[in-house]
């Protein structure tokens, strides 16, 4: 650990905001993998499943289904389940906000990983200018007689805050495209769940039932 700080002070004054950065970067990486880790796609037996319940009437049990089951496409499809007997073009809005809300949490935090990889590399760059700077400073304190070996020492130690700059902007980036398409990803089998669900909400059988109970409701008030 020792080791570690002495290292960090031979970067001159950006070495705090890069382990700052770095502590930043490193939280969003580990929240963001046991995120997506817990995550889980509805798969495609349980749509059967349930599009064969709600044919048969029973939502109530396509509800008991999905019952303990986790995932965006899950909430997708209790949502559709839920509102069922509503018009669907009703159903259709409802879904796009949950998958949008759905996507916005895959997304939280991202950008930290985005700032982080793009600003290291230059806080780092900033560090090591700093340093040379200081160096020929003091070269020119002493009229270009200084000691070579602590000049050139104080360059090199001005280079490790590029180095540490570096360490933490690679692997960060890494993750950031990593995670970047994942989400993709994810949005994608988002958006097939939706499609798929609003074809068990838009069946013939679902809409002429639909249509039916409208035209007594329009008959009703009618009266």
């Amino acid at each position: 650990m020792r080791e570690i700080w002495n290292i960090l002070s031979l970067g001159g004054p950006t070495a705090l905001p890069l382990l700052i950065a770095s502590i930043f970067s490193l939280a969003v990486i580990i929240e963001k993998t046991l995120f997506f880790a817990r995550y889980k796609s509805v798969n495609t037996r349980l749509i059967k499943k349930v599009e064969m319940l709600l044919e048969e009437g029973d939502t109530m049990a396509a509800l008991n289904q999905l019952k303990g089951k986790r995932g965006p496409s899950v909430k997708m499809l209790s949502t559709a389940v839920k509102h069922y007997s509503e018009d669907p073009e009703r159903i259709r809005d409802l879904l796009q906000i949950v998958g949008e809300n759905e996507i916005k949490k895959m997304e939280k935090h991202l950008p930290i990983l985005d700032v982080v990889a793009m600003v290291s590399p230059l806080l780092g760059l900033l560090g090591t200018v700093l340093g040379i700077i200081s160096s020929f400073n003091i070269l020119g304190a002493t009229a270009g007689v200084g000691n070579p070996a602590q000049v050139s020492g104080g360059i090199a130690a001005a280079l490790i805050s590029t180095a540490i700059g570096l360490i933490i902007a690679i692997p960060t980036a890494i993750f950031y495209s990593y995670f970047s398409n994942i989400v993709e990803r994810k949005a994608h089998r988002l958006n097939q769940s939706m499609v798929e669900i609003m074809d068990i909400i838009n069946n013939d059988d679902r809409n002429s039932r639909y249509t039916t109970r409208r035209e007594r409701n329009v008959q009703t008030y009618s009266k």
